[in-house]
C-alpha cells in the first residue's frame, strides 16, 4: 500500500461523502420545511434506529473479517459465511427488539406502530450487510458508492412525491425502511456478482465466535460511542414530545455528516499507522500529531462558523419552523457544533489507539461516555429540552476527546507546544470577521464558504504536515497485512432525518 494509494482512498471516500452530503442536507430541507414537527421528530427516530442497529450489527467485526481476508484470501470462502451468519443473529434480536417498541407505549399512533413493525422487518435485512465486505476487501468501492448515492436521490424524489400529496411522517417513515431494505438488496446483488457466487451458512456457524472474541471490545465501544450520540433523541421521544426531538434532530443532522466525513478521512490510516507502531516511534508520533493538528483545525473552524452562521443557515433551510420560536434549533446548533470540535479530532486518536491494541481502554471510555450520557440527559432534557440534549452531548464529546489525548500525551506521542496555536488561530480570525459582519448574514456564509478551505489549504502546506506525509510515505513502504484489530469501520451514517 502505497502512500499515494492511501491519499487516493482519502479522497474517493470523502468526495463521494460531500455527495451524500449534498443530497443530505437537500432531503433534510425537503422534510423538516414539509412536515409537522411531530412528523419530522418520528421520522427522525426511525432513521436513528437504523444508524444504532448497523453499529450494533458490526460489534468489530468488519474490521477484523478484512484483516484476516487480507492476510489470507482463500479463508474468504470461510470467513464470509460466518460474519453473515453473526449478524443473521443480532439482526434477529434486534428485530424483536423493535417490535417490541411497536407494541409498547413508546410510541402512540397505529400509524407509528405499523412503521416500526416495518422497520423491525427491514432490520433482519441488514444482516445482508455482511456482502459489503467484498467491496473493502478488493478495494472496489465504485458500485458500492453509485448505490449508495442512487439510493439517497431515489429517497429524495420519492419524498417529493409523497409529500405533494401531503403525506404525513408515517408515509415518510415507511419510505426511509424501503431506502434501507432497497440499498441492502442492491448491496448484496452488486457482491454476489462480484464474488461469482451467493454465501450459505449455517445459524450457528462455527466461526461465529473467533469473530466475536477478536473484534467484542472494540464493538462495545463503537456501540456505545454510537448510543451517546444518538440516546438523547431516543429520550426525547419519550420524557419530552416529538417536537422536541424534531427541534434536536434539525440541528444534529445537518452536523452528524462531518463526523462521518472525519472517520472517513482517517480509515485509510490505519494500516500506516499500524506499521509505523511496530517500525519506528518517531513515524508514528509525526502521524498521529500531524493528522490531529490539521483536523483540530478543521474542527475549530467548524465550530466557529457553526456559531456565528446558525440562525441564518436553519433559516435558508427549514423556514421559520426551527431557526426561531418554541421549536428552534439555534442553540442546540451552537452547543453540537462545540461538541464537533472535539468529535472530529477524536477518529485520529482512536486509530492512534487502535493501532497500539489499546482496544480495552476504548471499551471503558466508550462505557463512560455512554454512562454520562444518560446521566446527564436524564437531568437535562426535562429542565432544557432539546438544548439539554444537545449540551450533555456536547459535554460527552469533550469527555471523550480528553480522556484519549491525556492518554496520548502520557505517553509521549502527543505533545503540547505553540504549533497547535497556529491551527487554532484562522477559527479564532474568522471569528473576528463573523462578529463584525453580524448584521450581514449572507456576508458571514459568504466569508465562511471562502475562508475555510482556503485555511485548510494553507494548513496543508505547514512543516508538520509536510512531516506527516514524509512519514506515511516511509513506511507505506513497509506496509504488510498481518493480523490484528483494526479501528471500527464506519460506513457512513449520514442518513437523513
Amino acid at each position: 500500500m502505497s502512500a499515494n494509494s492511501v491519499t487516493k482512498s482519502q479522497l474517493v471516500l470523502v468526495s463521494a461523502h460531500a455527495g451524500r452530503l449534498v443530497l443530505f442536507v437537500a432531503i433534510a430541507s425537503l422534510l423538516g420545511r414539509n412536515l409537522a414537527p411531530a412528523d419530522f421528530g418520528f421520522v427522525a427516530l426511525v432513521t436513528s434506529l437504523y444508524i444504532v442497529a448497523l453499529e450494533v450489527l458490526d460489534m468489530g467485526t468488519t474490521a477484523v473479517a478484512t484483516r484476516e481476508i487480507a492476510a489470507q484470501p482463500a479463508r474468504e470462502r470461510e470467513t464470509l459465511p460466518a460474519l453473515l451468519a453473526l449478524r443473521r443473529l443480532i439482526a434477529t434480536v434486534l428485530s424483536a427488539a423493535v417490535l417490541g417498541l411497536a407494541f409498547s407505549n413508546y410510541v402512540v399512533q397505529n400509524d407509528q406502530r405499523l412503521v416500526l413493525v416495518a422497520a423491525a422487518c427491514g432490520l433482519f435485512l441488514l444482516h445482508l450487510y455482511a456482502y459489503q465486505l467484498v467491496f473493502q476487501v478488493r478495494q472496489a468501492y465504485g458500485q458500492a458508492i453509485a448505490l449508495g448515492l442512487t439510493g439517497q436521490l431515489g429517497f429524495l424524489l420519492a419524498s417529493a412525491a409523497a409529500l405533494s400529496f401531503h403525506a404525513g411522517g408515517a408515509m415518510i417513515g415507511l419510505l426511509v425502511v424501503a431506502r434501507e431494505i432497497v440499498q441492502v438488496l442492491g448491496s448484496r446483488w452488486v457482491a454476489v456478482r462480484m464474488l461469482g457466487y451467493r454465501l450459505r451458512a449455517p445459524w450457528l456457524h462455527a466461526g461465529i465466535w473467533p469473530l466475536l472474541k477478536t473484534g467484542w471490545m472494540i464493538g462495545v465501544a463503537g456501540v456505545c460511542y454510537k448510543l451517546a450520540t444518538y440516546s438523547g433523541g431516543f429520550i426525547l421521544w419519550k420524557i419530552a414530545t416529538p417536537e422536541a426531538l424534531a427541534s434536536f434532530s434539525a440541528a444534529q443532522r445537518l452536523l452528524v455528516p462531518m463526523a462521518d466525513m472525519a472517520w472517513l478521512f482517517v480509515t485509510p490510516l490505519i494500516a500506516s499507522m499500524s506499521v509505523a507502531v511496530s517500525h519506528s516511534a518517531a513515524a508514528f508520533r509525526a502521524q498521529l500529531e500531524g493528522y490531529a493538528k490539521f483536523v483540530l483545525g478543521m474542527s475549530s473552524l467548524v465550530a466557529v462558523a457553526g456559531y456565528f452562521i446558525a440562525p441564518f443557515f436553519l433559516r435558508l433551510l427549514y423556514g421559520e419552523q426551527y431557526a426561531s420560536g418554541p421549536l428552534s434549533s439555534v442553540g442546540s446548533f451552537r452547543w453540537l457544533a462545540l461538541g464537533y470540535l472535539f468529535a472530529l479530532v477524536t477518529p485520529v486518536l482512536v486509530v492512534g489507539e487502535m493501532a497500539q491494541g489499546h482496544v480495552r481502554s476504548l471499551m471503558l471510555t466508550g462505557i463512560a461516555c455512554l454512562a454520562l450520557n444518560l446521566a446527564g440527559n436524564a437531568w437535562a432534557i426535562p429542565m432544557y429540552g432539546a438544548e439539554g440534549a444537545a449540551m450533555v452531548l456536547c459535554a460527552c464529546e469533550a469527555f471523550v476527546f480528553l480522556v484519549l489525548f491525556a492518554r496520548c500525551a502520557a505517553r509521549g506521542e502527543a505533545r503540547l507546544h505553540g504549533a497547535w496555536a497556529v491551527y487554532i488561530a484562522p477559527a479564532a480570525l474568522l471569528g473576528v470577521a463573523l462578529s463584525l459582519l453580524a448584521d450581514s448574514p449572507v456576508l458571514q456564509l459568504a466569508v465562511t464558504c471562502v475562508w475555510v478551505p482556503a485555511t485548510l489549504f494553507m494548513l496543508m502546506k505547514l512543516p508538520a504536515q509536510r512531516a506527516c506525509r514524509a512519514s506515511l510515505s516511509t513506511v507505506s513502504a513497509q506496509w504488510r497485512p498481518e493480523p490484528g484489530p483494526l479501528a471500527p469501520t464506519t460506513q457512513g451514517d449520514s442518513r437523513c432525518p
